[in-house]
């Protein structure tokens, strides 16, 4: 999944957002059943299909739902917003992957959703996030934005490192499956205020070939499950957190090897644990992601 769990800026400074959001319709839908294949081992013959160089430029639609049960603080929170990026994949690729710079262009929220005063939409525009993809479509950042610029989007900003649907070693072919597992820690200064530690089981399959807006596109679908824990410290507050979650989605890639977008659900739970203030803050987070490709 590419959503960053908004733990920081949006959740715990919801208390400042004048009693809450309005609630459009409720949320999203939860995340739907398993719909990916049982894992088993790839296929024999040769995979065929790898990512390759090029600049696209995305669409990102982010439906945030957010449940929490504190007195003091709005029991729903409604986020929904659109991110402009580009991701450019440079060439040669050496052992390490290809250059690859995502630019954010630009960052709107639609009405009836409201922010905390200290996420700064403008300062979107223009951030850049350099590093090496690997042919397994793991993305590798250098040393993280931590201007304050930056800082002001809070989590707004996808999970870079899980942009590019993740691929078997060599390709991948259609009626293949596989398994894997992945760990990430994000520091406190990359990931809105929060260090936090996560891992996942997943399970994957290359299904058939399609058509994605006229352009013929293997169907690459996801399951996951993950845990997650961190700390961090905001307005002088230290914080932990823990919790858990589950994820499907569905991500296509071009016969040319183009990543041209998908479509994600992700639900999980968590707790935020303030100990100067001797509290507990249960959480539940429902996101729909969808990622369109506007320019190719």
């Amino acid at each position: 999944m590419i959503l960053r769990p908004l733990f920081c800026s949006i959740v715990l400074l919801t208390a400042a957002c004048g009693g809450g959001t309005q609630a459009p319709g409720g949320g999203p839908a939860p995340a739907p059943a398993p719909g990916a294949a049982p894992p088993t081992a790839p296929a024999s013959r040769t995979p065929t299909l790898q990512l390759a160089p090029g600049t696209t430029r995305y669409l990102v639609r982010q439906d945030v739902h957010i449940q929490q049960d504190f007195a003091g603080l709005p029991p729903t929170v409604d986020l929904k917003y659109a991110l402009y990026l580009t991701a450019a994949i440079g060439s040669p690729r050496d052992s390490t992957g290809w250059p690859t710079t995502f630019t954010v262009d630009s960052v709107t929220v639609d009405s009836g959703s409201q922010l905390p005063p200290q996420i700064n939409l403008g300062a979107a525009r223009g951030i850049q996030v350099n590093g090496r993809l690997a042919s397994t479509g793991e993305f590798v950042s250098g040393p993280c934005d931590t201007s304050a610029a930056a800082a002001s989007l809070g989590n707004l900003l996808p999970r870079f490192r899980s942009f590019f649907p993740r691929l078997p070693a060599g390709g991948v072919a259609p009626q293949t499956s596989w398994t894997d597992s992945t760990t990430a820690s994000d520091p406190a200064n990359c990931s809105g205020g929060a260090a936090i530690a996560t891992r996942s089981e997943n399970r994957r399959a290359a299904t058939t070939w399609e058509d994605r807006s006229g352009v013929r596109a293997l169907r690459l679908e996801i399951t996951a499950t993950y845990q997650f824990s961190g700390s961090g410290e905001q307005g002088g507050s230290p914080f932990t957190l823990d919790g858990s979650g589950v994820g499907t989605g569905v991500q296509f890639l071009a016969s040319d090897g183009r990543y041209v977008g998908g479509e994600l659900r992700d639900s999980s739970t968590l707790t935020i644990d303030l100990p100067v203030q001797g509290i507990s803050i249960p959480r539940r987070q429902i996101a729909h992601t969808i990622i369109t490709v506007l320019q190719r």
